[in-house]
């Protein structure tokens, strides 16, 4: 008995009492491969080809059209996570030809819901209100700080690291956190509020690479006093909405997809005449 077999994007001939592997010159035979994949995997897949095969169906009569182009690119979005999406399906690593018709499937998704979606700007300037770290980011700043009790300490200390050449400069400033420092400082990248009050102005105003003078910072009633180094800034970044309304819109559209999309799965296959001609009991046909 042969059956036709999908293998690298062309149609070829599976002659079913052929082997697909021999095992101490033992054959398994291609059929009781396909058996077996029918039983453990092919009602799953089947349902899968058939929601695709409706969806191309609806979006034919609603004039809506996927080049291949737009396939080919969600295809390689997919791709690059496809360790990730194995995970979330609970499955082995997903082939190019599944992730190929998923990216096909989300893709007339999209367009079918967003067609059925009024969306009022009302709609989306809460939503961009509510998601408003998502489209702006703050300034951030990189610190290491060296913390004393007094600040003629915090003066001495800066003094020294103002005469410590720049090759030594991060070597000394670690030594003297080490010995001098009465509780470990701030190390790392922060936004200004996640920072001290006192600390905020100064930070702003500073340049990177620069050595604050000491900075008086009161922490838990007591007065410290502290000597900060600005390595880096990284820009922030702000977005009003009328700028990146569109991209606003299409995460709009997403999340109200994460509903809206198995209502309309479910309503195609309601509506649908499907006929299987297969079982999937022990994977042989009826």
């Amino acid at each position: 008995m042969a059956v036709g077999a999908l293998g690298k994007q062309q149609r070829q001939l599976w002659d079913l009492t052929e082997p697909a592997a021999i095992v101490n010159g033992a054959p398994i035979t291609k059929g009781e491969l396909l058996s077996r994949l029918l039983a453990d995997f092919g009602e799953e897949t089947l349902k899968q080809l058939i929601t695709l095969r409706l969806l191309e169906q609806e979006a034919e009569k609603e004039g809506i059209v996927i080049t291949e182009a737009e396939v080919q690119k969600r295809f390689e979005e997919l791709r690059e996570k496809r360790e990730d999406l194995s995970k979330q399906l609970g499955r082995g690593k997903l082939s190019d030809l599944t992730l190929r018709d998923e990216a096909k499937r989300l893709l007339l998704l999209e367009r079918l819901v967003s067609k059925r979606v009024e969306v009022t700007e009302k709609e989306l300037r809460d939503f961009y209100t509510r998601h408003f770290l998502r489209y702006n980011r703050p300034e951030r700043v990189q610190i290491r700080e060296i913390i004393v009790p007094t600040f003629a300490e915090a003066q001495e200390i800066y003094r020294q690291l103002l005469r410590t050449p720049a090759s030594r400069l991060a070597d000394e400033f670690e030594r003297l956190a080490k010995e001098r420092s009465v509780i470990p400082g701030a190390m790392g990248e922060f936004t200004y509020l996640e920072l001290p009050e006192e600390m905020r102005l100064p930070l702003q105003r500073a340049k990177p690479n620069e050595i604050l003078p000491p900075l008086t910072v009161k922490l838990a009633g007591q007065m410290t006093y502290r000597i900060v180094w600005v390595l880096d800034k990284t820009p922030g970044e702000r977005n009003p909405f009328e700028k990146i309304r569109d991209r606003v819109r299409q995460d709009y559209l997403v999340e109200r997809m994460v509903v809206l999309a198995p209502e309309l799965v479910e309503q195609l296959w309601k509506r649908a005449e499907v006929k299987y001609t297969v079982s999937f009991k022990d994977g042989t046909e009826k």
